[in-house]
């Protein structure tokens, strides 16, 4: 019973980093191993829950780290105006996928949870066709910068992929948990694509389904059909100039970077900024390492591994 009373106890201080409780079938797909069935996983909520002296509590069918009770009245004010947030995402996405080479759009962060307030921005990743990732990102940036004064709130794309490189190499329990929560806008086939290809996220998450619509739904209307002055404008570009184009914006990004961020050295500014034919990511504040190491702290706060 120790043992999954610790994994359970792994699962809730990782979202109390987040002040996010959890409801019993979330912890469950979260569990660090498979070997447990949900009924003695329910069990042991249920029994340690109500032990004085436990870790965790509940309350309406919510499990958090004691004492923080006021979590569970945050996480149902988040998941409200989360709401309203899809209806944002999902006109964002809108504009995203008439950009020339975008593939599939996908909802991260906080939202991706339900778990926006006011404080949080609108994250997205986005596939784009291979060998044009660059020219995606480019215009977009320039139509952030001009059209929205260079504003993240509701537009914050840090992560382009190409559609032939969907296998996250960075793998923690911070990005499997990302994957796990992804929501995709923009065609559905190819977000279950990348989300099959990540497949090495059941090594953190065993009870985890692939593709489960309950983790994976977006909360919005899901638009799969493409635009047609996107085709056309992409046709309209000769294959051989958007090549050059493409290798020529990756090389001026990443001197761009380099200058910007000449405070880093290259190990760390690689990780934080990484820039190659199939991969931009853009994490400067390195929030994931942030909250690894705030994970690994509660960890020993709490005796866990």
């Amino acid at each position: 019973m120790k043992h999954i009373k610790d994994n359970i106890l792994k699962i809730l201080l990782y979202y109390d980093i987040f002040s996010h409780p959890l409801k019993n079938e979330e912890i469950f797909t979260f569990l660090g191993e498979n070997s447990i069935s949900k009924q003695e996983v329910d069990n042991v909520l249920s029994s340690s829950s109500k032990e004085t002296e436990n870790s965790f509590g509940e309350k309406d069918g919510f499990y958090y780290i004691k004492p923080n009770l006021d979590n569970i009245s945050k996480r149902l004010l988040k998941e409200k105006y989360s709401m309203k947030v899809w209806k944002a995402a999902r006109f964002v996405t809108h504009i995203i996928k008439r950009f020339p080479y975008v593939r599939a759009v996908m909802v991260t962060g906080s939202l991706s949870k339900n778990s926006s307030d006011k404080t949080s921005d609108l994250d997205f990743m986005v596939i784009t066709a291979p060998g044009r990732l660059w020219i995606s990102r480019t215009l977009l940036t320039l139509f952030k910068k001009i059209f929205l004064l260079n504003s993240y709130k509701y537009f914050c794309i840090n992560y382009y992929v190409t559609e032939n490189e969907l296998e996250i190499k960075d793998r923690n329990v911070y990005t499997a948990t990302e994957i796990a929560t992804i929501k995709g806008t923009y065609n559905t086939i190819l977000t279950n694509g990348f989300i099959e290809k990540n497949s090495w996220i059941k090594n953190y998450f065993p009870n985890y389904i692939l593709c489960d619509p309950g983790m994976h739904t977006a909360g919005c209307r899901v638009t799969n059909r493409d635009s047609i002055l996107k085709t056309i404008c992409e046709s309209l570009i000769p294959s051989s100039f958007a090549e050059k184009m493409d290798v020529w914006l990756m090389r001026k990004t990443i001197d761009h970077r380099n200058k910007k961020y000449y405070y880093l050295d290259d190990e760390e500014r690689n990780f934080r900024l990484m820039s190659t034919r199939n991969i931009s990511k853009v994490h400067p504040d390195s929030v994931q390492k942030l909250i690894l190491n705030t994970y690994t702290a509660k960890l020993k706060q709490f005796n866990l591994q």
